[in-house]
């Protein structure tokens, strides 16, 4: 019987969703992938690695801590940088971190996140997430054995629909322990939640005391328009800052973090967290941290400063990709569109909406017969939903790479019409 009930787990879609991305491309090796949301090879750029740990070096020479100790023995816990990484929230969020230990440094977002969830539903519980989102939360959550409800994205991003569902919830018995949410160019959508929608999700949170557990994965690629604030930095106490530095730095060094709440009245976290972090991974590799944090210290502490060249980059990939949708699939004038697309203020992604369902099948054709790799945007859905949709990366992919794929996307799409391609 339990082996039936293992099979059943790690067989479900979920789990299997960032495998495929990581294979797809793999296995079509003549295709031009526009699926995975990888940084662009260009900024992956391994002489960092030596610019940051010098830096870090240099850092460490101004003070009596020993080196050898901070980077070739068992560490502490929650991590080496945590002060660093406290000064670059200040500079960057106007985050006042209280106390350095509430952060723990972690393995990646996927280590941040595991820890998170598991110092928080000890006791049961509902997670809410935005319906599509990341299969990276969600995955963890089913491994983790959390009760987890999808809120439709219109319904998430609606903060009069959102407590609507919410109190419901809660009028029925259900507990609601967290939220989870990509407030900056969610993935795989792009979606941003308002600064007023923001106000009210934090309310809410107060109102039936839940947690929020803020993603910043693409915080730092916004494009155009204001900045919007961050969550953590309106609200200590219910928010979970939940931080990487793989799309700003490189993802090689698997590093992330997680900021627990603060302030008065508010179960202190970072105990569990560090427990639970000393059986998984022990500590975060201290040369990791220290590249990290060298190379923060060399932008003035802000990781907006690094990340700036980046910036200007995929602003053009951006801008070079939604030209090439609109040359690809015109409007028509009063005719309605068959395709349409969204335009994101930031973040890696653009979301296709076609008048056809596009899924896992429809990807593999795609793939083999037309040698391009777009996601199934449904594939990142708990309740498939967004079953016509499609999500296009344009972060690793060159401009000639972009027009060849969005050329090959419209024959695709031309040919399930059952049209002549032009």
């Amino acid at each position: 019987m339990s082996n039936a009930v293992e099979n059943t787990l790690f067989e479900h879609p979920i789990l299997n969703v960032i495998h495929l991305l990581n294979t797809i491309a793999q296995e079509n090796p003549a295709a031009i992938s526009l699926a995975s949301g990888r940084p662009d090879d260009e900024y992956c750029d391994p002489a960092l690695i030596d610019k940051g740990l010098a830096r870090y070096r240099q850092h460490i020479a101004s003070t009596e801590l020993s080196l050898t100790t901070l980077l070739c023995q068992y560490g502490k816990t929650s991590g080496i940088i945590n002060e660093i990484i406290a000064d670059y929230l200040y500079v960057d969020e106007a985050i006042t971190i209280s106390n350095p230990e509430n952060i723990v440094v972690c393995m990646g977002f996927q280590e941040a996140c595991t820890l998170t969830l598991l110092s928080l539903f000890e006791g049961g519980g509902i997670l809410l997430v935005p319906d599509p989102v990341f299969s990276g939360v969600t995955g963890i959550a089913k491994l983790l054995g959390i009760k987890m409800l999808p809120v439709p994205m219109v319904t998430f991003l609606d903060p009069t629909a959102l407590r609507r569902l919410a109190e419901e919830l809660e009028s029925k018995g259900e507990k609601i322990r967290a939220l989870y949410a990509i407030p900056d160019f969610s993935n795989p959508t792009a979606d941003s939640l308002s600064y007023p929608a923001r106000e009210a999700m934090l309310r809410l949170a107060n109102e039936l005391n839940f947690f929020i557990l803020e993603d910043t994965a693409y915080r730092y690629f916004r494009y155009e328009g204001d900045e919007i604030a961050s969550m953590r930095s309106m609200d200590s106490r219910r928010v979970f800052l939940l931080g990487s530095f793989s799309k700003s730095i490189f993802p090689g060094l698997r590093m992330g973090y997680v900021v627990a709440p603060e302030g008065a009245g508010v179960m202190p976290f970072s105990a569990r967290l560090c427990k639970a972090k000393s059986l998984i991974t022990v500590n975060t590799p201290a040369l990791c941290q220290a590249v990290v944090g060298g190379l923060l210290i060399e932008n003035n502490y802000s990781l907006k400063s690094l990340n700036q060249p980046r910036v200007l980059s995929y602003t053009q990939k951006r801008k070079h990709m939604l030209e090439c949708l609109e040359r690809a699939f015109p409007s028509k004038g009063d005719s309605q569109p068959t395709v349409t697309w969204n335009h994101p203020a930031g973040g890696f992604f653009i979301n296709v909406h076609l008048p056809f369902v596009f899924g896992q099948a429809e990807m593999n054709e795609c793939a083999r017969d037309f040698r391009v790799i777009v996601f199934p945007t449904s594939l990142f859905s708990v309740t498939n939903e967004a079953v016509n949709q499609v999500r296009l990366s344009f972060s690793n992919a060159t401009a000639t790479q972009t027009t060849q794929a969005i050329g090959r996307f419209k024959t695709y799409v031309e040919s399930r019409l059952g049209k002549v391609p032009s």
